[in-house]
């Protein structure tokens, strides 16, 4: 992967199987490949079949009746078995690639073929109505994501393909929602759960969580708070670079933790009210990312997980705050959501070593005089956004929705070297706006009670504008900004959708997303002292192509889902090289994309059921791209071809009112080159294949339950992500494991 999405350093710029539609009876609407421990939610639940609801289309519709591909999956389903991360859900999600940065709520996501080709993200990401994706190139938002997977949460929906005309910008390759559970207005739920896990050859790790929703006046008013705080057991042992010497053990430990408060208010049966505020906050000592030998394999520097980068403190930081009315008309359904969400990743590195002298040296001190240089660097964006919205009532004959959309976004991107005593070595900030209006709404037409097509569009306007101020020796003075870009985008959705039967859904799509243009900083070539920078970063549209099928058998012990898509990508945003120097700018032609998901769910009894999925993707080039190192029809790194996962559950008793559920899964995905065959920037190293197994049991009278789990069982010392940086005549060959086998308990307690 580029080096520009996962730095912040100084002027680095330069299922599928298609979601099961069935669900396990007692999954409380999670997705069928998700398999969720039954006996987690009462001793007298069977492992069935039943129809879920989701709002991928913007109205609640039976997941089999959406034409797309859309996975709900239970949170619970995973937590409860130790995995306790989002990327978890990825793993097990066909067509979905995650490349692991090494910290918590930092990493990339694919979808269908759509890379992260330059700093501006293509995977969009929501939390109920409130986008949390940033529409900007400057503010680390590729690289920055809400792990969110310990929300107090209802389920995940999860689309592929491109979402542009109901979601807006970002969302090219698919998107991602985190549905909040609805604050209790008539029963009290109160729910509390503690982890104990350890790490092979690593540290302790504990989570903590509780839970608590009240109905205030019944019926009415309903407040939910939450709380969590998630322990990270450290592996990576932090090294010296010429000796190898262990100088802290396990030093990439670290926390996560958040807490959240939701308030519904009902006044009559037509209006609801809903506050939402959410904060989370990670942070990490050291990334998990491990020194490597070289490009000819994947053994550490020194032992089996050192890292000889000096350990700093490196924070992932998530607010949102929303506000949202829905009134129900009769005819159509008024939604309207007021938002604010702040993200931001800030790190800080040692850099006395290297700085100290030259410090004294330029400053004419005595030499030892300066004590501390520290480099600290900070990515992030503020970011409202209004939306408002009708969805038409449910008819048999024609459904529209019509809706109004904006968003200002401001972002920052500071580095500084922090000098004592006090000298001005560097300061840079790269502040930058972004503003949008979009209209958007679809129509649907039943042209019978067996067949039904839908159309929509998306017209977006947007601005950007971008500065760059810095100061210091290093830096020089500059106070640049960039022209102010205004740019308009339309974006489609054409679906039809055939029911043969009851219990067959064949659908057919056409589909299409963005990114909003970008500001570019003037980028000096040193050989020729030219300005290799384009200053506007155009647009760039994908258009999907899909045909689809869902289905299940006349009892519901079967179900399937099938998918085949075409995705083409013209003059997409991508990081480009030249003598050196990296840039922004377009892709002289584009990418293509193609592949198919399938999934197979089956619950032959009321106490087993199995989950299959497989995904095949192919992405590359359709010309030489020189400002990417890539030839034509050379496929785009770190895509695997293929992916897939296993997943069961047995539920039997063990005494009366218990009842004790074995489960596991196994994940595979293929493997892939890290870096184009021609790039200046990186070596090109095939990664290898993977396949880990998770195993977990668990025992629950409904009230309580107790289960022990393994994950990574195996213990597969499989890559994550590797990077091979060209670093003048040598190679600085890096990257993130998965993480080892973990084994551990839990204990949770509902009301």
């Amino acid at each position: 992967m580029s080096n520009s999405i996962k730095s912040v350093g100084f002027l680095q710029h330069g299922v599928s199987a298609v979601a099961l539609y069935y669900t396990l009876a007692s999954f409380h609407g999670g997705a069928a490949f998700a398999q969720a421990d039954a006996a987690s939610q009462g001793a007298s639940d069977d492992l069935l079949l039943e129809e879920i609801v989701v709002t991928a289309g913007r109205r609640e519709q039976i997941l089999q009746d959406v034409p797309a591909a859309v996975n709900a999956v239970d949170p619970a389903t995973f937590t409860t078995r130790g995995l306790q991360s989002t990327r978890s859900v990825f793993d097990y999600t066909a067509g979905i690639t995650f490349i692991d940065l090494g910290n918590p709520g930092r990493g990339t996501i694919a979808a269908r073929g759509v890379p992260q080709a330059s700093a501006t993200p293509v995977f969009g990401v929501y939390v109920d109505d409130t986008p949390l994706t940033s529409n900007t190139n400057f503010s680390g938002g590729a690289a920055t994501f809400l792990d969110g997977l310990l929300l107090d949460l209802e389920r995940i929906e999860i689309i592929k393909g491109p979402q542009g005309t109901l979601f807006g910008a970002t969302s090219v390759g698919g998107m991602m929602r985190y549905i909040s559970k609805d604050p209790a207005l008539d029963d009290f739920r109160l729910s509390a759960g503690i982890d104990v896990h350890t790490v092979e050859n690593g540290e302790w790790g504990q989570t903590y969580n509780g839970r608590v929703s009240a109905p205030i006046v019944k019926d009415k008013l309903g407040v939910t708070l939450a709380a969590y705080y998630r322990d990270i057991a450290g592996y990576v042992d932090y090294v010296d670079a010429a000796t190898g010497e262990v100088l802290e053990e396990d030093a990439d430990r670290g926390n996560v933790e958040g807490y959240s408060a939701d308030v519904l208010f009902v006044p009559t049966d037509d209006l609801k009210l809903r506050f939402k505020y959410l904060k989370q906050e990670s942070e990490t000592d050291l990334s998990a990312r491990v020194q490597l030998q070289g490009i000819d394999g994947d053994e550490a520097l020194f032992g089996e997980f050192t890292s000889i980068a000096a350990p700093g403190p490196q924070v992932v930081d998530f607010e949102v705050i929303s506000g949202s009315l829905e009134y129900d008309f009769g005819w159509a359904t008024l939604n309207a959501t007021t938002s604010g969400t702040e993200f931001s990743f800030a790190t800080r590195e040692d850099f006395t070593a290297a700085f100290a002298g030259l410090v004294d040296l330029l400053d004419g001190r005595d030499p030892g005089t300066t004590n501390s240089v520290l480099f600290n660097a900070g990515q992030g964006a503020e970011k409202f956004v209004q939306e408002i919205r009708l969805t038409s009532a449910e008819s048999d004959n024609f459904e529209w929705i019509a809706g109004f959309y904006y968003t200002k976004e401001d972002t920052f991107n500071t580095q500084e070297l922090d000098v004592t005593p006090a000298f001005n070595l560097l300061f840079a900030d790269f502040p930058s706006e972004y503003e949008e209006y979009a209209g958007f709404g679809d129509a649907t037409f039943y042209i019978n009670d067996k067949f039904d097509v839908t159309a929509g569009v998306r017209i977006s306007r947007n601005e950007v504008t971008l500065n760059f101020v810095s100061s210091g020796l290093l830096a020089g003075e500059t106070n640049f900004e960039s022209e102010v870009i205004n740019d308009t985008v339309d974006t489609y959705l054409f679906a039809a959708r055939y029911r043969p039967s009851e219990n067959v859904s064949l659908y057919a799509r056409v589909a299409s997303g963005y990114r909003p243009p970008q500001a570019n900083l003037p980028v000096i070539d040193p050989f020729t002292g030219q300005d290799i920078a384009p200053p506007i970063v155009f647009a760039d549209t994908a258009w999907s192509y899909e045909l689809g099928a869902k289905g299940s058998n006349a009892d519901n012990t079967v179900a399937y889902e099938l998918a085949l898509w075409k995705i083409d990508w013209a003059n997409f945003q991508a990081p480009l090289s030249a003598n050196g120097v990296t840039t922004g700018g377009n892709a002289v032609d584009g990418l293509s994309a193609h592949g198919f998901e399938g999934s197979l769910t089956v619950a032959p009894t009321a106490s087993f059921n199995a989950t299959a999925n497989i995904s095949y993707t192919k992405s590359s080039l359709n010309e030489d791209e020189p400002g990417l190192g890539g030839l034509a029809d050379e496929d785009f790194p770190e895509i695997p071809n293929w992916k897939g996962s296993v997943q069961w559950n047995y539920i039997f008793p063990v005494f009366e009112d218990w009842d004790a559920t074995f489960g596991g899964g196994l994940r595979y995905q293929g493997g892939y080159v890290s870096a184009f065959s021609q790039s200046l920037t990186e070596v090109p190293v095939e990664v290898d294949n993977y396949l880990v197994a998770d195993l977990n049991l668990r025992v629950s009278n409904g009230r309580y339950s107790f289960g022990i789990y393994a994950t990574n069982l195996f213990d597969a010392r499989a890559l994550a992500e590797r990077d091979d940086l060209i670093v003048g005549p040598a190679t600085d060959s890096t990257a993130v494991f998965l993480r080892p086998r973990t084994i551990g308990f839990n204990v949770n307690v509902d009301f």
